[in-house]
């Protein structure tokens, strides 16, 4: 004897079935036809009638089907309530991909399987393993037949040699509730690791092998997960991206895995193309920060990271919303002199890593380039107001260019075209040197995360004999040392020093290293918080 299946339909979301039955149609019983993901999921034929599609079809997952038995209710309605709780689900097999017919496909064996003309059944897609529920469909089995019966439609769908039903499905860009319209990507990961892009290119993440832990990996039966990236439209926050009232603009992003790993095994890379004014190089400071979206709320700065696998082209085109150009704006004005994307901005890429996902956005640094004084001036406090203050840091060396614990804005007379910061005054020229003249420090009177400076060795002081270099050094909160970089000898250059994680950069100092003498201009400060002063 010959099993059917009768798979009998209603539609719990109007908006999925709504090609499937007229509004006059005679209501069928309570078996349910679910395709979540706003019209980016669909069930293909023999379970449904065959339609059209405009959406795009993502080959990139790792799709899982299982078919629990299902618990309905004992009147006449059936309704019902879920699968049954302690019968394992049957695995119909692999899911693969028909990428010619733009589908999802398995073949459930109903015969092998050994389900039950007394019991009923609902087949399930997930986007993974305890992952997304992308749809269902409850199906009834019986025994005086050779098909399945769709009871919206009436139509008979017969079963492969009696006993194998085809299950295709299509899942969109956009099935996982991100807006892939725009810029985003919805991609299958393994511990295997790889990188994932979204569509634009303009934003991504690379998984290192092992990036899950293993408690994870047993708990939930599975390595493959599902990675959502999306771009957060301005117009859905209150506030900038990253909640400080510090430079931003465009390039705010959410990461999601699904299901939720939680914290990774190893950091995963993550970049975003950012805004930078046109024409400046020091954009290294441009420097990603993560937003826990719960009621911690909880703001990290990411250490810096090369993100090469984003491209930036017409990322400028792809603005969210004309409350950002509004937001921007007022940054403008709450800041005064900060340095903010304007409408001529350069698009580059910036790189982050983290041991979660969230929402990433990223800020960028308040520069000072001391060519806003008279050279010579004095400028210990010129730029407190942008939470930086400047003094010769105590030192056994003779300060024999200036005066006192003394920083000066000094452009040697005119020999440079513009100032740099000093500790020589204006009679002398502008570079120096730890072992001549000490170290100028910079404190910060609020939390900084990336410091940079932009160096330029000019040799040693008899003859100018090359090989010198220059460093910046970062201090922690208890004045305690915590990072520090040396430039490459006689080569122009912008270094930067970045605080360790869970580590703040209270203050930093920097000089000619040794006997080299150097000059330094374009301080620039990422803050964590707002400096005080604004």
């Amino acid at each position: 004897m010959k099993r059917i299946v009768l798979l009998s339909i209603t539609c719990a979301l109007v908006v999925a079935c709504q090609d499937q039955r007229s509004p006059t149609a005679v209501k069928p019983p309570a078996f349910q036809l679910v395709e979540a993901g706003h019209d980016h999921f669909f069930f293909l034929p023999p379970i449904v009638p065959q339609r059209t599609f405009t959406g795009t079809f993502n080959p990139a997952l790792k799709p899982v089907v299982e078919i629990c038995q299902l618990d309905v209710t004992a009147d006449e309605k059936h309704t019902p309530i879920g699968c049954t709780p302690g019968v394992d689900p049957i695995n119909p097999g692999p899911v693969t991909a028909d990428l010619a017919g733009q589908h999802y496909k398995v073949n459930w064996d109903t015969r092998q399987s050994g389900i039950s003309p007394d019991n009923f059944y609902r087949i399930q897609v997930f986007g993974s393993l305890k992952g997304e529920l992308l749809g269902f469909a409850d199906v009834d089995p019986v025994n005086n037949g050779s098909g399945l019966k769709n009871v919206n439609t009436g139509e008979y769908i017969g079963l492969v040699d009696g006993r194998t039903l085809p299950i295709k499905f299509r899942i969109e860009r956009g099935a996982f509730g991100t807006n892939c319209e725009r810029d985003c990507v919805e991609a299958s990961v393994t511990n295997d690791g790889g990188t994932v892009i979204t569509n634009t290119g303009f934003s991504g993440a690379l998984f290192t092998p092992l990036w899950i832990r293993p408690d994870v990996i047993k708990r939930l039966g599975t390595d493959n997960v599902v990675v959502t990236i999306e771009r957060v439209d301005a117009a859905e926050l209150d506030g900038p991206c990253i909640p400080r009232d510090l430079p931003q603009a465009e390039g705010c992003y959410r990461f999601k895995t699904s299901p939720d790993v939680g914290l990774f095994n190893t950091d995963v890379t993550v970049g975003i193309c950012v805004e930078v004014p046109e024409g400046d190089v020091h954009h290294a400071a441009a420097q990603l920060f993560s937003l826990e979206e719960d009621e911690s709320r909880a703001v990290t700065p990411l250490p810096n990271a090369a993100a090469a696998f984003v491209t930036c082209e017409g990322f400028a085109s792809a603005r969210s919303s004309s409350a950002l150009g509004r937001f921007a704006g007022g940054l403008v004005h709450r800041v005064g002199s900060w340095l903010v994307p304007s409408a001529y901005a350069a698009h580059v890429g910036a790189g982050g890593l983290t041991g979660s996902f969230s929402r990433i956005g990223w800020i960028l640094p308040s520069v000072i380039d001391f060519n806003d004084v008279t050279p010579g001036t004095v400028v210990d406090g010129t730029y407190a107001s942008r939470g930086v203050t400047f003094r010769r840091a105590p030192s056994e060396s003779e300060n024999n260019c200036g005066s006192g614990s003394d920083v000066y804005a000094n452009n040697n007379g005119g020999l440079f075209a513009t100032n740099a910061v000093s500790l020589c005054s204006g009679q002398f020229a502008a570079d120096f040197s730890e072992n001549a003249q000490g170290r100028v420090e910079a404190d910060f009177s609020a939390p900084a995360s990336t410091v940079c400076i932009h160096v330029d060795p000019t040799g040693f002081q008899a003859g100018s004999q090359p090989g010198a270099t220059g460093f910046i050094e970062a201090f922690g909160g208890e004045g305690e040392s915590i990072a520090k970089t040396i430039s490459a000898p006689d080569l122009p250059q912008t270094i930067c020093v970045q605080a360790p994680r869970g580590v703040v950069t209270s203050s930093i100092q920097f000089a000619g290293s040794g006997d080299g003498f150097a000059v330094f201009d374009d301080l620039e400060v990422t803050f964590s918080e707002p400096p005080g002063g604004e």
